[in-house]
C-alpha cells in the first residue's frame, strides 16, 4: 500500500543571520555608542559639553533611524520577490506554511513530501 498525506498548514518562524538583522544590531550599538560618548563627554568637560553630548545623541539616533530604515527596506524588497527575511516587518503578521501530516516538515512541493516521501493528496476545501 502506498503512504500518502495531507498537507496541514502550519506557522513556523525561520531564523537566520541575514544582514537585515545585522543592520538592526550595528544601529542598536551605535545607539548604544553614543549615549555613552554623551555621558563621556559630560564626564569629563563638565557642562560645557553638554552642546556636544546633545549633538552626539542627536547623531547616534539618526544613525539609529537610518540603519533600522535600511534594514526595513531589505526585508520588505525581500519579501516582494518571496524570498526568506530576518526579522519583523513593521505591521508584523503571522504567515502559513504547508506542513507534511505524516511527518510534519514543511512542503517544497504539491506533489510529494522531501522528507519522508509520501504523496500528497488534495485537501477539501469543505472540511
Amino acid at each position: 500500500m502506498e503512504l500518502t498525506a495531507t498537507p496541514v498548514p502550519e506557522s513556523r518562524r525561520v531564523t537566520s543571520t541575514a544582514i537585515e538583522s545585522l543592520l538592526d544590531l550595528a544601529a542598536i550599538v551605535i545607539l548604544c555608542l553614543g549615549f555613552a560618548a554623551s555621558i563621556t563627554v559630560l564626564t569629563w568637560v563638565g557642562i560645557v559639553g553638554l552642546g556636544m553630548a546633545c549633538w552626539l545623541i542627536l547623531g547616534s539616533f539618526l544613525n539609529w533611524l537610518v540603519f533600522r530604515a535600511l534594514a526595513e527596506v531589505i526585508r520588505l524588497l525581500k519579501r516582494s520577490v518571496d524570498l526568506d527575511y530576518a526579522g519583523r516587518i513593521s505591521g508584523s503578521y503571522v504567515d502559513t506554511v504547508m506542513t507534511c501530516s505524516n511527518c510534519g516538515a514543511i512542503l517544497r512541493s504539491d506533489v510529494c513530501c522531501d522528507s519522508c516521501g509520501a504523496r500528497l493528496t488534495k485537501v477539501d476545501p469543505k472540511d
